[in-house]
């Protein structure tokens, strides 16, 4: 879990964010309880499953960049802080995501429809070129600085990388898929 997470909301920059919503103060915080609400129902809407804690986070770090001097044009509250919810909630995904190289499975009486599915992920890793197996392992093994340096590596841009990962990814779901129900 992040530290801002621990940190807990700062009152000064509470108060900064509340005064850019409205200069009355009833009238901000009711504007407040309003753009959480909204915060929470579009991190409902993406699949969070903790929304009301990541609302929170969002409304903090907003709260937290204005009190740091930032800068938001009139009408644009919003869209800020729809991309600071965006965000949270990739950085919280990332927070319960493993990567592939590095999963700690369960030894002890295994599940048969999961030790299916290893073998089935081992057998189509293995069934992909050398190259491409090594990308594909890489790059969901690391975070976004290393992304950077694996596209550098390449010679292609990010997103490229991206694209030639989803792809792969693609080709690896649907051997495992195909696998599965040959079994």
């Amino acid at each position: 879990m992040s530290s801002e997470s621990n940190r807990g909301p700062n009152p000064d920059a509470f108060e900064v964010l509340l005064r850019s919503l409205d200069p009355d103060r009833e009238l901000a915080g009711h504007l407040y309880e309003e753009l959480r609400e909204r915060v929470e129902e579009l991190l409902r809407w993406w699949g969070s499953p903790n929304s009301r804690d990541l609302a929170d986070r969002t409304l903090d770090r907003v709260a937290r960049k204005l009190s740091e001097g930032a800068e938001i044009r009139p009408g644009s509250m919003g869209a800020y802080v729809r991309g600071v919810a965006r965000m949270i909630f990739y950085e919280s995904r990332r927070e319960h995501i493993e990567p592939l190289g590095n999963r700690d499975l369960p030894l002890s009486q295994p599940d048969e429809s999961m030790e299916a599915s290893l073998r089935c992920l081992d057998r189509c890793l293995d069934a992909l070129p050398a190259e491409d197996r090594g990308l594909l392992l890489r790059y969901y093994d690391s975070g976004a600085a290393e992304r950077l340096r694996i596209a550098a590596d390449i010679n292609i841009s990010i997103v490229a990388l991206r694209l030639r990962t989803l792809r792969l990814r693609a080709r690896l779901e649907q051997c495992v898929t195909s696998c599965l129900e040959a079994q």
